[in-house]
């Protein structure tokens, strides 16, 4: 067989015993199945367009008939779901994750034998962190009963599942990491069944990548569908052609690029040119989305990994010192050259990253054992963000993944999520030790761990067309590295069975779940959450009473006036107590609910601004009047009498507050 289409062989394949893993009784894969049976089926049922019904109809049929083949149509697909939709004249349905969830009910409702080989990492952890997401939806659902939230929900998970919908139970964001779960189980069984994934997968995962990054040079040639050319000409100089947010594009770019990368080392002769022009497409696509995070972690993980390749022959601590110089080198350039070419950018945005993180944290310490909720990061966010960050965004979510899911799912999620990630890399990482001349395997990890790496500075996994690859190849990274360990030592298999205690692993396992249910239960019992009152979120100083009597407060340069969610106006008195024309009239700027700021300007008498808040999202936990002075200022140097040194904005007095009818 020639060298660059050779497959791992799965030691002890012929031997037919199903890994523990892979026991999947007819009960359990039907239970599975009925949620993923009811949404496919009211797709194809209700009144959906025939292209769209046709599209997930194909995807049932070849998943049921050859789940392998059902893969591959998934993994070529569903990371272009938005521009497909675009295509097909839906462009509001979630079709990448109809395909997914076709696959996967066409996957667990059609029995077929296992074979031996590579096992699904963590999966323990992974049924837990499952778990736990179920909690968070319960726990929801009990808050909300009785409201027409919780009924709309429903309807709309009963009918309607794949087009838009208000996200107050997390239903869209409970099943995409359901579905990030699933593929990579799906992934590493499956190629127990087909070693030959090896190739044909990272063939379709780059291929698909290739078109997207195609469909971005397009669109800069103003040729693409509508609304990839109305976010082009909006920002003017990031560009992607099949995701909306062009921070996950980047995401994905870099992860498939390390995989196209390492398959083509790994091929031989004119079997390598297909790879390079693919690498160097999806390089454009990567270069065109303008993520710096992308090209931080890329260029990290690229540099990492040809420092381990290159001193595979010298001992651990001497290859663990090369490694760690360089990564200490990569990261201490980048840092040199954005402080030198982005020096004001990078500065802000290193003070809006630490007020995300500050915020995060008080919404964890708000619910720290099982979170505020799956996907109620951004809806809850007005309740914990800073004045600047309420002012900037209106609401938004953490901009750090991990932080994001233990703000939701609380430190048991975070925990959970944790160890699954680990126990897939650990198996990768030991394999490359074995193995480190292992171009495929490298590049999968690379582009793996590339991946998560953007995850610190941004939240890719909210977007199903980039979590749906990175399950994919994350999972073909766990299978090869499973499979080479199993290759080096074909006994490793039977020995582990044969030491394994599965009533300690169930023991264990119930324990997880009650310990999760009991703490769903206490939460679901507690009251609502509540504004977390500080200067750090609402940007106000202490109440101070003027000469004549009237109680107010000086703001910072950002200060919210929050309000509760039933006001539907409200009038905040505001001026700046001095006439020096250096300081007043203060120009002050007004966004509410994150658009565009209104300016007005504030002299030393009291006006009235007059905030119409009938507009904002009626979901929304409180309102906020967010405000930024122009300027800050020490009213000591410019007003007789005054003692106060604090920098500060305007005085803002006792506001009145205008309920709706």
């Amino acid at each position: 067989m020639r060298a660059g289409v050779c497959v791992p062989i799965i030691a002890g394949a012929a031997a037919g015993r199903t890994a523990r893993d892979g026991r999947r009784s007819t009960p359990a894969s039907l239970a599975l199945a009925a949620i993923p049976f009811w949404v496919t089926a009211a797709s194809l049922a209700f009144n959906i367009g025939w292209p769209t019904k046709l599209v997930i109809a194909a995807t049932l049929a070849l998943s049921i008939a050859a789940p392998v083949e059902g893969l591959l149509l998934t993994a070529a697909v569903a990371p272009l779901g938005q521009l497909a939709a675009a295509f097909i004249r839906d462009p509001n349905f979630r079709i990448g994750e109809a395909m997914v969830v076709a696959f996967l009910l066409g996957w667990l409702s059609r029995p077929h034998p296992d074979r031996r080989g590579p096992r699904v990492p963590a999966s323990s952890a992974a049924w837990l962190f499952a778990c736990a997401v179920l909690a968070s939806i319960a726990t929801l659902a009990w808050r909300l009963r009785g409201t027409p939230e919780l009924t709309a929900a429903l309807r709309h998970l009963v009918y309607m599942y794949y087009y838009p919908i208000d996200n107050s139970l997390g239903l869209v964001d409970a099943a995409r990491l359901a579905e990030m779960l699933a593929l990579f189980a799906a992934t590493v069984i499956l190629f127990r069944e087909r070693p030959t994934l090896a190739v044909t997968l990272p063939a379709l995962l780059a291929a698909s990548a290739t078109i997207a990054a195609a469909s971005s040079v397009l669109v800069w040639y103003h040729i693409g569908v509508a609304s990839a050319l109305a976010r082009y000409a909006s920002n003017g100089y990031r560009i992607s052609g099949h995701l909306a947010d062009v921070n996950a594009a980047g995401s994905y770019f870099a992860m498939v690029l390390c995989l196209t990368a390492g398959m083509a080392l790994r091929a031989r002769g004119a079997g390598r040119l297909p790879w390079i022009g693919a690498a160097f497409t999806i390089a454009i696509g990567l270069w065109f989305s303008e993520s710096r995070s992308a090209f931080g972690s890329v260029g990290l993980t690229s540099a990492a990994a040809i420092a381990a390749i290159a001193t595979s022959r010298l001992s651990r601590g001497t290859r663990a010192a090369i490694v760690g110089a360089v990564i200490v080198a990569v990261v201490v350039a980048a840092a040199v050259a954005a402080q030198r070419l982005e020096a004001g950018r990078t500065e802000r945005g290193a003070a809006l990253r630490e007020q995300f993180t500050a915020t995060t944290l008080r919404m964890i310490e708000a619910r720290p054992l099982l979170g505020v909720g799956v996907g109620q990061y951004a809806r809850l966010s007005p309740l914990f963000l800073s004045a600047q960050l309420a002012w900037t965004y209106g609401a938004e979510n953490a901009h750090d993944y991990f932080l994001q899911i233990g703000a939701e799912l609380g430190l048991v999620g975070l925990a959970l999520f944790a160890i699954w990630i680990g126990g897939g890399l650990a198996v990768a990482l030991r394999a490359l030790h074995r193995t480190p001349t292992d171009a495929r395997l490298a590049g999968a990890t690379a582009g793996v761990v590339a991946f998560l790496g953007t995850c610190a500075t941004g939240h890719p996994l909210l977007v199903g067309e980039a979590t749906y690859p990175f399950a994919m190849q994350f999972g073909l990274a766990a299978a090869l590295a499973g499979s080479t360990r199993l290759n080096l030592d074909p006994t490793r298999e039977r020995s582990t069975a044969s030491a394994a205690h599965p009533e300690r692993a169930v023991l264990a396992m119930a324990a997880g779940v009650a310990a999760i249910a009991i703490a769903a239960l206490a939460g679901a019992w507690r009251g609502p959450l509540e504004l977390a009152r500080s200067d750090a979120v609402d940007g106000f100083y202490e109440w101070e009473t003027a000469e004549d009597g009237t109680r107010f407060r000086w703001t910072k340069e950002f200060a919210s006036v929050i309000v509760p969610k039933d006001v539907d106006r409200v009038r905040i008195p505001i001026r700046v107590p001095t006439d020096r024309p250096s300081i007043a009239p203060m120009p002050v700027y007004v966004s509410i609910g994150g658009s565009r700021p209104s300016r007005v300007y504030v002299d030393a008498s009291w006006s009235v601004l007059e905030a119409d808040l009938s507009t904002i999202d009626p979901l929304a936990p409180v309102r906020r009047v967010n405000l930024k002075a122009e300027r800050t200022w020490q009213p000591a140097l410019y007003v007789a009498g005054s003692a106060e040194m604090r920098p500060v904005g305007v005085q803002v007095g006792e506001c009145e507050l205008i309920r709706r009818p």
